[in-house]
This record gives structure tokens, sequence and C-alpha cells, in this order.
């Protein structure tokens, strides 16, 4: 009996002593782990059951924080701080338990989603891919932070190049093409006024025949300038193809258009060209009537711009 309870007393206390070890070695290796993570470039992040539990120095730097306590004590989660933008995961894309969602989610290639945040230490927003791991036997998940920053702002830079005329850095018809069908649409479904104009510098061969390409393009740059600082940010500017341009002017009654029309008229009129020095426009004015469709609409205001050049030119002609 005595033996008994000595052999017990014996195998708790071995049991007693393998936890400590386990325990001790669990936490060695975990400061290792951290110490690791730390002297990594990029930011990391350690998950478990759905919280942040370790984010290494260059995170925290990141963040303007000096301990993931203080950053919890701010925020619930580093999702709260993900951009609402197009292309972009936002903290509403997965819900609070994005992590794990992400990471089980066959349908997202490799585990790695895209989000866009706010930098506290320089002041200026980021671009990330979010690589999500599992670590083995464990319910851990590591998130490593690639900074996809310059490879998104080049690649915003060409989408935005591709869609304006090189000279004149207006919209290009494409371009406007494109974006007409949802205004025309939103026009019609919640029933306000849509106007457009377009506009035609007059005698442009002459110009390009009496002083050369060179100038010709220098003026349609002028031009284009003289009509974008007339412009709000509501207003959209095409560059229609050769001298004629398009201004779409969204809620924009009929008489307004022409008032605007009639004051840019006036503006190239009244302004010194560097070489060219006088240089005019004809204008056809149109706004949005009911059935009209897309082609209906550009035909009416070129209709009404043929009329302005065969009367006369340097005019303003409703249709």
């Amino acid at each position: 009996m005595i033996e008994s309870n000595i052999l017990t007393i014996i195998g708790l206390a071995f049991v007693v002593v393998m936890i400590f070890i386990y325990f001790l070695f669990k936490k060695r290796f975990q400061k290792s782990h951290e110490l690791f993570l730390d002297s990594q470039d990029n930011i990391i992040m350690l998950y478990q059951s759905n919280s942040i539990k370790f984010i290494n120095k260059v995170g925290l730097v990141f963040l303007g924080y000096d301990s993931v306590g203080s950053f919890l004590s701010a925020h619930a989660d580093i999702s709260d701080l993900f951009m609402d933008e197009d292309g972009y995961m936002s903290r509403h894309t997965h819900g609070k338990n994005w992590v794990k969602s992400i990471y089980n989610d066959k349908s997202i290639k490799d585990n790695r989603i895209k989000i866009k945040t706010f930098s506290q230490e320089n002041g200026l927003y980021y671009a990330f891919y979010i690589k999500i791991s599992k670590m083995v036997n464990t319910n851990q998940y590591i998130l490593s932070f690639c900074d996809i920053t310059t490879l998104e702002r080049e690649k915003e830079s060409y989408k935005k190049n591709s869609e304006l005329d090189p000279l004149t850095k207006a919209y290009n018809r494409v371009k406007l093409n494109e974006m007409f069908e949802n205004i025309l649409f939103n026009a019609k479904k919640y029933e306000y006024t849509l106007s457009i104009v377009l506009f035609d510098i007059d005698d442009f061969k002459k110009i390009n025949d009496q002083y050369g390409h060179n100038i010709g393009d220098k003026v349609l740059r002028e031009i284009a300038g003289l009509t974008r600082n007339m412009l709000d940010d509501t207003a959209l500017f095409s560059r229609w193809g050769g001298e004629e341009f398009l201004i779409v002017l969204d809620d924009t009654s009929l008489n307004e258009a022409v008032k605007f029309a009639s004051r840019l008229r006036k503006t190239i009129e009244q302004y010194s060209f560097e070489i060219a020095k006088k240089v005019t426009c004809s204008f056809g004015v149109t706004t949005l009537n009911q059935g009209d469709q897309q082609i209906d609409f550009f035909d009416r205001v070129d209709k009404a711009l043929y009329e302005a050049k065969e009367n006369g030119k340097n005019q303003v002609v409703t249709k």
C-alpha cells in the first residue's frame, strides 16, 4: 500500500515536472519565435482565437504604438484600419473572424488579400498584400504584410494615363463613352436634368497650316486648360476627336448649360493665345429628353454644333 502511494506520488511528480518543462520550453520557443519575427523587415502579426497576440517592431512603428496592448486598447482589430476602397478588402468584407475565414476560403488564391491602410510613422497611405499562414499543430495564424504601394501607384498611373488624351489630359472618347452609360442610366432612373456641350475650334486647319502642327497642339492644350478652369468636380471633360471637345454637365438644365457655354465661348475669344493670338470656338448644347438613347443625345448636340458652324461660327446653338 505504501509502495503504491509512493509510486503514485512519483508519477504525479513526474507529470508536474514534464508539464513544467513543456511550458518552459514553450515559452522559450515562443520568445525565440518572436525574436525572429522582430528581425524581419516587413510587418508580421500573430493571431490566435481571432485576436492579435503579437506585432513585430516594424508593425508597431508603422501603426504608431509601443506594444500590442496599447494598440488593442485603441482598436478592436487591425481590420479597423483597412480603408473601404474599391479593389481592397475592408473591415466589413469578411466579418469579425476574417483571418480564419480567408484561410479557409479556397476561392482566395494563396490565402492572400489586398488592403490599404494609413501609416502613423510618416502620414502616408500604403497598400499591402497580406499572406495568411497557419502554424503547424496550433490554432495560431501568421499574417505577413508585403508592401505593394509602389506597384499599386504605377498601376493607378497607367490606368489613369490610358483613360486620358495624352495631349490635352482630358478624358479620351473611349473612357467618356464608358462613363456616360452609367451617367445616362442614373439621370433617367433618378429623373434629374443632364446636359452636354460639344464645341469645336473654328478654322483649326488654318492654324495648323499657318503656324504648324506644334502650335496647333499648343492651342489644343491651352483651350483644354481654359475649359478645365471653368468646370467643377461634377463635370466630365473629354476630347471628342481632332479639335472637338465634349462636356457633360450633371444635374444642369439647358438654360444653365447655355450660360456656361456662352461664358466659355467668350473666355476663349478674349484669350490671347501664345502664338496664334486669337482663336474662337463654336458650340452646340442640348439636354436629355424623355426617351432619349445615347445615340439620340449625341446626334442632337452634333447637329447643334453643325448649325453654329454653318451660321457663322463663334456662337452657341441649342437643340
